[in-house]
């Protein structure tokens, strides 16, 4: 609704505008009584004629929206020496009804005038505020069939006048001009004795013949208040409430696509590690598996080239079915220190030195420089886990990021960063400040709960400057918590000249039982989709919700 319709509305606007046709009691023959008042006549017999939409408010000065302007029917009387009777007698019949054919009792009356010129309406107006006039009908004459011109057309304006809207005392409304001369041509129909008036013969049966017969208008303004309807009321509050709404839910879903994106960047600059962290599973694509670096253990850097040049050859006597073309010895060789591993941590086997005769095992280094057999631990990172089993460091190069960052994984980065702010305040707290009641508090925090629910909490990991001897003992009590698989069926080893073991059997039996047993090494371990994790614990009505609101 513009702005001008809806202060029309305010103003009392005309919804409409209806002619009927009344019997009026002649006072002059009928004594004051109940049965004394005017008559509506049935259609059949009398004038009735109703607009909607070609009636236009010029002024709604006087009225009140709801209360309809209604009045007897009739056409102001000017001065006869007044040139503005002869500039509207083409459009007002002579006998035309006036102020002196109606009863001279206090009717309300609604006038009708052709809008001729500025100056006659103006004159016109005038007269109307001399009879008890309720408001003014004009038209401008023509043949014109639409709705009038705007309020604030041109052809409305009066010069000289000022602002005769507000100086009038009385709403004004036009009509075209053809509705005006219909107008016009009923009211001198209906101006005469009862028995001049069309269908006289057949009224003068009913009424008594010494009454009026006139024409009276009823304006309708509107539903009789100024305030919007109940149902409008409650629409107006509805559209606002899903404004609200709207509006919140899109602050929050750019509030947490802020936060993936922050959380993308703190994980792409190595601030963040989300498996180590627990909060996502990840592991490492075959592309970054081929590129960790296959050395052949215990030869020296002179051998090197020699293992190299025979590494290929010694390969293809692998199975075809689990061989891989990555899986080659580089040129720069592994040559182990004292302290450096002597087995390989998953299955336990001893590393064969490389020597003159002897070849030696071929083993997979990460990022951490622990080693292992590309046998036990390729599956592993491929299909479990990026962590070391050992370690717990990630395999991942720096700056590797997941391409789905997720609300769950914000918001579980963002309760352990909380914590670790909470204990790094004060370093002593833990010993100290702290009641002994603390940890059970950060064990019933929002989302560690959650993590102790489903699982253990992991062993702390050991570091890569640990002997082997040292990390066997350390995991032994470890392996009466967590019973390991039963071993592998025997396979036949794959053995040097000299007898000695080099590889383990590269079998899908082999590769299964070694990551099973790198899971047991790893402990607790991350959620693969912490989402879906949520999503099945949450009712069907909290997901809806946080489809709006997403949870912070």
């Amino acid at each position: 609704m513009s702005s001008w319709l809806f202060i029309d509305w305010l103003n009392a606007g005309a919804q409409s505008l209806e002619i009927i046709t009344l019997v009026v009691p002649n006072p002059e023959w009928h004594m004051q009584s109940s049965d004394s008042q005017p008559t509506r006549v049935n259609e059949s017999l009398g004038f009735h004629f109703t607009t909607t939409f070609n009636i236009r408010t010029l002024s709604s000065r006087g009225a009140n929206h709801g209360n309809d302007v209604t009045g007897l029917l009739y056409v102001p009387s000017l001065d006869s020496a007044d040139p503005c009777v002869n500039a509207s007698a083409p459009y007002v019949p002579q006998n035309a009804t006036r102020r002196a054919n109606l009863p001279q009792k206090d009717y309300t009356l609604v006038a009708l005038a052709p809008w001729v010129s500025g100056e006659c309406s103006l004159k016109y107006m005038e007269a109307a505020r001399q009879d008890p006039a309720h408001s003014i009908v004009f038209f401008l004459p023509g043949n014109d069939t639409g709705t009038p011109p705007e309020e604030n057309d041109a052809r409305w304006d009066i010069p000289n006048a000022g602002n005769w809207k507000s100086a009038n005392g009385f709403p004004v409304y036009a009509v075209n001009g053809q509705i005006g001369s219909m107008l016009m041509d009923a009211s001198a129909m209906y101006s005469g004795n009862m028995t001049d008036v069309p269908n006289g013969g057949q009224l003068v049966e009913y009424y008594d013949s010494k009454d009026y017969v006139r024409l009276y208008a009823d304006i309708d303004t509107g539903n009789g208040t100024t305030l919007p309807s109940l149902w409008v009321f409650l629409l107006v509050v509805l559209g606002i409430l899903l404004a609200i709404i709207g509006i919140t839910s899109i602050s929050m879903h750019w509030l947490q696509l802020r936060r993936r994106q922050t959380l993308r960047r703190r994980v792409q600059t190595g601030e963040v590690d989300l498996e180590a962290l627990g909060i996502k599973r990840l592991t490492v694509p075959q592309d970054l598996l081929n590129s960790m670096p296959l050395y052949v253990y215990g030869s020296t850097t002179r051998g090197a080239s020699t293992s190299a040049s025979t590494g290929p050859a010694e390969f293809e006597k692998l199975d075809p079915s689990t061989s891989r073309p990555a899986m080659v010895p580089r040129s720069t060789s592994y040559r182990p220190s004292p302290l450096a591993q002597p087995t390989c941590a998953i299955c336990l086997d001893d590393f064969v030195l490389a020597s003159e005769g002897v070849e030696g095992t071929t083993v997979r280094e990460l990022p951490c420089h622990h080693i292992f057999h590309p046998e036990c631990v390729d599956t592993f990172l491929r299909d479990s886990s990026s962590l070391c089993p050992m370690c717990k460091k990630t395999a991942l190069p720096a700056g590797y990021c997941p391409r789905v960052i997720t609300n769950a994984m914000v918001r579980r980065e963002r309760i352990l960063r909380q914590m670790r702010e909470r204990l790094g305040d004060d370093p002593d707290a833990a010993n100290d400040a702290f009641p002994q009641n603390f940890s059970q508090r950060i064990r019933n925090m929002p989302g560690v709960r959650q993590y102790r629910a489903r699982r253990g909490l992991s062993t702390p990991p050991m570091t890569a400057s640990q002997q082997m001897t040292q990390m066997e003992t350390s995991s032994a009590p470890a392996s009466a918590v967590v019973a390991p698989p039963s071993p592998p069926p025997p396979h036949p080893p794959q053995e040097t000249s000299a007898g000695t073991q080099v590889q383990p059997p590269a079998t899908a039996d082999h590769r299964s039982w070694a990551r099973q047993r790198a899971e047991n090494m790893l402990g607790r371990r991350a959620p693969v989709d912490p989402d879906a994790e949520e999503a099945r614990r949450t009712p069907a009505w909290r997901k809806a919700m946080r489809s709006l609101f997403p949870r912070q």
